[in-house]
């Protein structure tokens, strides 16, 4: 199940996981999502944790075909 609860927009660093929350997602489709290039990729890796800002993810969501980023169909 995925958690619902939001990440700190305010935060210096989202993980994958605070991205996973934030789309509503699981981990899983995010990694997919990183790995295909779906996304942005990550501002820093830490060992084998992927880090990014949240003002990055937040802009590319918004961005993204059908969340925010057109106009709906008249």
């Amino acid at each position: 199940m995925v958690d619902v609860s939001q990440p700190d927009p305010d935060a210096e660093w989202w993980t994958t996981s605070d991205v996973a929350s934030y789309l509503g997602v699981g981990i899983s489709t995010v990694s997919a999502y990183r790995a295909r290039g779906q996304m942005p990729p990550p501002d820093k890796t830490i060992g084998r944790t992927h880090i990014w800002t949240p003002a990055r993810i937040i802009e590319w969501h918004q961005a993204r075909p059908g969340h925010g980023g057109r106009s709906p169909v008249s």
